[in-house]
C-alpha cells in the first residue's frame, strides 16, 4: 500500500512540473487571470472602458469592445496586458462605440485595421456590416491610421484646427451615506460645468443625471432608495465638449 502511495506521489508531481514548464516555454501565450484583473461582458480583459485582447502576434493588442458613455473616446497609445506595454493595433468591430453614443474617437498611429481586412471586404460590402455608425475619426496624416480609416469612415487630422483637445475630466473624492441621502465630493478643476450620474446599476443603466455649476465641489443626492446601493460617476464639460467619466464609486446601503 506505502509503494502505491509513493508512486502516486511521484506521478502527480511529474505532472505538476510538465505543467510549469510549458507554461515557461508558452509564455504569454498563455494568459493567467491574475488576481484584481477585470473583465468585461464579453470576457475580454477591461482597461477602462475599453475590452482588449492579446494580437495573434503578441506584439499588440487588439480593441475588442466599448462599454463607456463618453462622446469621444482617445484611444491610448500603450495598454497594459499581461505584464507588457503594448501598442494598440486593430479594431475588432464597432462593438458597443455607436451603440453607446461614440460621436468621435482619436486614433494612435498603431491602429491598423478597423475590423476588416482586404480591399475585397470593402467592395463586397462587408465593412458597412461592423459599423462606426455616426463616428468621426481623428488621426495624424500620413500615419497607419489614417490608412485604414479613410476607406470607409469619416475622418479629420489631428493638427487642424477642428480637432479640440479631450476636455479634462475629474474624479470623486468621497461618497457619504445618511439614510436616504448622499454626499458626494470631487475634485475642482477648470471648467464650464460637471456632470454627475448615479444608478443602482454598475453599468449605469436608467442613471438619473444631475448638473451642478463650475465652482461646486459637492452635491447632496435626495430620495434614495433604503437598503439598496447606488453607484455615481462624474464628468466636466467645456464648451459643447465633455470629458470621459470617471471611475465609478460607490454609495454604501443605509
Amino acid at each position: 500500500m506505502k509503494k502505491n502511495t509513493k508512486k502516486n506521489i511521484k506521478f502527480y508531481a511529474m505532472i505538476l512540473a510538465m505543467v510549469l514548464t510549458l507554461t515557461q516555454l508558452v509564455g504569454v501565450a498563455v494568459p493567467v487571470n491574475a488576481a484584481g484583473v477585470k473583465k468585461c461582458s464579453h470576457g475580454y480583459i477591461l482597461a477602462g472602458d475599453i475590452g482588449i485582447r492579446l494580437h495573434e502576434c503578441a506584439d499588440s493588442v487588439c480593441i475588442t469592445c466599448y462599454h463607456g458613455h463618453a462622446k469621444r473616446v482617445v484611444i491610448p497609445e500603450k495598454f497594459k496586458l499581461y505584464g507588457q506595454m503594448l501598442p494598440p493595433s486593430q479594431f475588432d468591430s464597432d462593438n458597443g462605440f455607436s451603440e453607446n453614443g461614440v460621436k468621435e474617437i482619436v486614433l494612435p498611429d498603431t491602429v491598423e485595421s478597423m475590423g476588416y481586412w482586404d480591399e475585397e471586404d470593402v467592395k463586397d460590402g462587408y465593412v458597412n456590416d461592423i459599423g462606426y455608425h455616426g463616428i468621426t475619426f481623428y488621426v495624424h496624416k500620413g500615419s497607419k491610421a489614417e490608412e485604414a480609416v479613410k476607406r470607409n469612415n469619416p475622418y479629420k487630422y489631428l493638427n487642424d484646427n477642428s480637432n479640440p483637445q479631450p476636455v479634462k475630466g475629474t474624479s470623486i473624492k468621497r461618497t457619504i451615506r445618511i439614510q436616504n441621502l448622499a454626499k458626494i465630493t470631487w475634485k475642482k478643476v477648470k471648467c464650464d460645468k460637471y456632470e454627475i450620474r448615479y444608478s443602482q446599476k454598475k453599468n449605469m443603466k436608467n442613471a438619473k443625471k444631475v448638473n451642478c455649476g463650475k465652482n461646486k465641489t459637492s452635491l447632496v443626492i435626495k430620495k434614495l432608495k433604503k437598503n439598496r446601493k447606488y453607484y455615481v460617476q462624474i464628468r466636466t464639460k467645456s464648451g459643447k465638449k465633455y470629458s470621459a467619466w470617471s471611475k465609478v464609486k460607490t454609495i454604501s446601503k443605509r
